[in-house]
């Protein structure tokens, strides 16, 4: 039989010295702070603080401590003023703090942050923006198109990069004219041929797999042949935006070489400007032939102050619209104002005409594969007579009134 044990009450069962709660409760009461350490066991703390001068001190120093980390994250305080300045927080319509009038006695005047470094407020912004501003936006709420001259380097430079990006857009012009042209499509066919004779089988059948696995590889070789072929009119895109391009052709040398003397000490720029957009521009200089040559004592400012003459004409060297602005009489407008510009200055009189090295006049191509960009250019010249003719008859009709 087995043996049954009586249940004793709980009262009865020993409690081991190991399992007892008030070490659970001294614990959990510890991690709290220093301070609810010594609140819980009373007599072991004041025995430990006689043994240890300053204990006392340094529990209450953790129990400060603890309380400032604990402060809330989302707090609407300010920091104190001895918070170094680059560490509070940024809000400026935030109440001050209470602990101001506290810790005021205790900061020193000199940590005060300087003016310079505080944030204006929207008030103070809006004070500093009362100058009136050109609108770019018309009353129907269309952006205004306008054209004028570029007056200091910043318009220049939009000018420069206008032009540029018009010179690399041949690139694509040109790859379209030679992956389009009749040559290149019949050698295309022939490579084509050439694969379905290399993998046709002896039965007579072709292994279209392979020729349609190695047609591609064939294309890509082809169009990047043309890309590096291309390639030339990037670096001349990037030849023609930069200062020195500008000035080509103003030095003694370059004069004596072209026989043309410059006008002016730069170039005329004009932008048209559609809303906050640059969209156009057009770069042109008063030129007259060298009568005699330059004498050793003339300088480059006495050669740019000569006034025009019957032979000075207007030279365009660049003329340019972006391409999504271009066939709406954009560029026509500017050609127009540049044209009127140079009759004000008496630099028509000779003729107008585009620089042989104009802008957009290199070429990397055989000719045969230049007819778009020569197209290009006849289309610029009729634009230009046709300006020529519709000024010309304007000045008769005004004589004829008068």
């Amino acid at each position: 039989m087995g043996r049954h044990h009586a249940l004793k009450p709980h009262h009865l069962y020993p409690v081991s010295p190991a399992h007892s709660a008030a070490p659970f409760q001294l614990l959990k009461t510890s991690y709290a702070s220093p301070s609810a350490f010594l609140q819980t066991s009373s007599v072991s703390a004041f025995a430990v603080g006689d043994r240890i001068p300053g204990f006392k001190v340094s529990a209450a120093f953790l129990s400060s401590l603890h309380s400032n980390i604990f402060i809330e994250l989302d707090s609407s305080y300010d920091s104190p003023d001895c918070t170094p300045y680059g560490l509070r927080p940024r809000l400026y319509d935030l109440p001050p703090s209470p602990l101001i009038g506290s810790m005021s006695s205790l900061v020193d005047v000199d940590m005060a942050p300087p003016d310079a470094l505080r944030l204006p407020s929207n008030a103070e912004s809006e004070k500093e923006d009362v100058g009136p501003k050109e609108s770019t936006i018309g009353e129907d709420g269309v952006p205004t198109l306008k054209t004028f001259p570029a007056t200091d380097n910043d318009m220049r430079a939009e000018a420069l990069h206008i032009i540029a990006d018009s010179v690399a857009q041949q690139r694509n012009t040109g790859a379209n004219a030679l992956i389009f042209h009749p040559i290149i499509l019949a050698v295309m066919v022939g490579a084509f041929a050439v694969l379905i004779r290399i993998y046709a089988e002896p039965d007579g059948t072709t292994n279209w797999i392979m020729v349609g696995t190695t047609s591609p590889g064939v294309i890509m070789a082809v169009l990047g042949g043309i890309r590096m072929l291309l390639g030339p009119y990037i670096f001349e895109a990037e030849r023609v935006g930069t200062w020195k391009w500008l000035n080509t052709g103003r030095s003694a040398d370059e004069e004596q070489e072209t026989g043309l003397h410059i006008l002016g000490d730069s170039d005329e720029i004009l932008l048209t400007k559609f809303g906050d957009d640059y969209i156009g521009a057009i770069v042109f200089r008063g030129a007259q032939p060298i009568s005699s040559p330059a004498s050793p004592g003339s300088n480059k400012r006495t050669r740019r102050a000569q006034s025009p003459t019957k032979h000075t004409k207007l030279v365009i060297r660049a003329w340019s619209v972006r391409q999504k602005y271009r066939r709406k009489e954009v560029g026509s407008a500017l050609l127009e104002d540049a044209i009127k510009v140079g009759q004000a200055k008496g630099w028509i009189v000779g003729g107008v005409e585009f620089a042989k090295d104009h802008a957009n006049s290199k070429r990397v191509l055989p000719a045969m594969f230049n007819g778009a960009l020569d197209k290009y250019d006849r289309i610029a010249n009729n634009t230009l007579e046709k300006k020529l003719a519709e000024l010309d008859a304007g000045q008769e009709k005004g004589k004829k009134r008068k």
